[in-house]
């Protein structure tokens, strides 16, 4: 799959790549970052983690999104 610029809705591993504080912060260009996030439903919405802190949509800039593929859990036999 392609990387795509919709936030996932879907449950499920997703990699991230992209402004996580924005392109500026402080003053200070930053350089787009590569992280693991965690997408789950939950009673009132979506919760997005990045690299283990919440996340929320208006916080990054240019994010991209990409479902991470998982191996199996066991080896075929």
């Amino acid at each position: 799959m392609e990387w795509t610029k919709e936030w996932p809705t879907k449950n499920g591993l997703y990699w991230f790549y992209g402004y996580r504080y924005g392109k500026i912060s402080c003053g200070t260009p930053n350089e787009p970052e590569l992280g693991l996030m965690s997408v789950r439903k939950i009673a009132n919405g979506i919760l997005y983690t990045l690299d283990g802190q919440i996340i929320f949509k208006n916080e990054p800039e240019e994010a991209h999104f990409k479902p991470v593929e998982l191996p199996l859990p066991y080896p075929e036999i």
